[in-house]
């Protein structure tokens, strides 16, 4: 019974010894400061500078590059081919001027010889006519000539009857020539006016029969198709047999199509706002897709002058040099480049929220410890058509505002935000952006000219 009680005092000794070292050891530890409840952490997000000046305004759409220039290749009157160029061939070069095709023309050369024959006989009819012409007026000068001497003859015996008693008959002879005279100049006045229309009908006969010549050699050159541009030859049914010699076309139909790809072009609609500033002149770049790395550049050529009821937009056309080599139908992206603004505030498009239905953007409104800040939002005015990549601003923001660009849809008004340092991959016009270091003051901002700073 002792010993049982002994070794309960034991054990009860040990864990009051225990205790009173635990409560040495925890009252000897340092107390820990007094810590405030968690609250919500702050959204890591980049921030540009709002800049104002002149802003570029490009125009991205995809399209078709197609052959600046299309022949035809076809015979207008038809009949069994004669000729053939080597080359009318799919893909190949023509040179401009070269023969493309010629229907067989015997029956017209011999048409030609034959008229060439009549003009000649025409021609010395015409000669003819004109010596006859020629032989009437030298004959009736002469009967002009004699008629005056016997009128003068006339007169002179009429004077000496009337004065000396000269026999009437003598003045009657000389009346009687007189008369025969003038008879004669008649008759070669007739005589020379016949000269005359058969002159002018020669003449006629020559200008009909060199019109029928013209008209015949016309023919001629239509039986003879050449190339009005250098180009590639374009079979009119893809994949079918090439002309040959001795086939024969139907008047007007096509064997295929010179295309011209030295200069491709790009027919496209463009909205009514975004073509604005687009007009004949203005700059553009076609990138193929088919060929990585491939720029060309082009100009744009004609703008329409109707919107599209349904789309609302234009057709506008541009011409692209340099495409050698690249197919016609082609597709590749282009870009237009249309006249700036002279003087706005651009915000790229990642900085521009939707709430309520209108567009906002974030504004940093103060700096705080450990490079955070706090936001405002701010309602935007939006002009009409995009800007490379971005938005024109007509209201909401002011030159030298810093607008949040990352993470827009994890904010909103009055949120506290970390301020960390912008990407440099992350857009092309960082160059007017600015990022906050990690104690809260700003990095600065570049000057290169983009506004409104896409943050790389």
């Amino acid at each position: 019974m002792l010993r049982t009680l002994t070794q309960i005092l034991i054990a009860v000794a040990l864990v009051a010894a225990g205790g009173w070292t635990a409560l040495k050891i925890v009252q000897g530890r340092p107390a820990a400061p007094e810590r405030e409840l968690p609250g919500p952490r702050p959204v890591p997000v980049e921030f540009v500078d709002v800049i104002r000046g002149p802003v570029p305004r490009t125009v991205e759409l995809q399209g078709t590059l197609s052959a600046s220039r299309r022949f035809l290749v076809s015979s207008e009157l038809g009949g069994r081919i004669a000729a053939l160029h080597p080359s009318l061939r799919p893909g190949q070069r023509i040179p401009e001027g070269a023969l493309l095709l010629r229907v067989a023309s015997e029956e017209v050369e011999l048409q030609i010889m034959a008229q060439r024959t009549a003009i000649q006989l025409a021609e010395a009819g015409a000669e003819a006519a004109r010596s006859d012409r020629a032989r009437a007026e030298a004959a009736l000068r002469l009967a002009e000539e004699t008629l005056e001497l016997l009128r003068s003859e006339e007169q002179r015996w009429k004077a000496l009857v009337e004065g000396s008693g000269v026999e009437q008959a003598r003045y009657d002879l000389a009346r009687k020539q007189t008369l025969a005279a003038a008879g004669s100049v008649e008759e070669g006045r007739a005589r020379l006016e016949a000269a005359g229309a058969a002159v002018t009908a020669g003449g006629l006969e020559v200008q009909l029969g060199s019109e029928q010549l013209a008209l015949l050699e016309s023919r001629l050159d239509r039986c003879t198709v050449r190339a009005p541009f250098e180009g590639r030859f374009v079979p009119g049914v893809p994949g079918g047999t090439p002309p040959e010699v001795g086939q024969v076309l139907a008047p007007g139909v096509p064997v295929g199509t010179l295309v011209d790809v030295g200069s491709l072009r790009l027919v496209a609609e463009v909205h009514e706002d975004d073509v604005a500033s687009v007009g004949p002149g203005s700059e553009a770049t076609a990138a193929p897709l088919s060929r990585p790395g491939l720029i060309l550049q082009g100009t744009v050529t004609a703008v329409g002058a109707e919107v599209q009821p349904i789309t609302r937009s234009v057709v506008v056309e541009a011409l692209f040099d340099g495409a050698e080599g690249l197919p016609s139908g082609s597709a590749a992206g282009v870009t237009l480049r249309g006249a700036p603004l002279p003087d706005a505030i651009w915000l790229d498009e990642r900085c521009i929220a939707f709430r309520g239905g209108g567009p906002v953007a974030y504004v940093l409104v103060g700096a705080y410890p450990e490079g955070t800040a706090r936001v405002e939002e701010r309602a935007l005015t939006l002009a009409p058509g995009g800007y490379d990549g971005g938005r024109v601003i007509r209201a909401g923001l002011e030159a030298g505002d810093r607008v949040v660009a990352s993470s827009i849809q994890l904010v909103g008004d009055g949120a506290l935000v970390q301020i960390v340092r912008a990407d440099q991959g992350a857009g092309s016009a960082s160059e007017g952006a600015g990022a906050f270091d990690s104690s809260g003051g700003p990095m600065g901002s570049g000057g290169s000219g983009d506004l409104g700073g896409k943050a790389r």
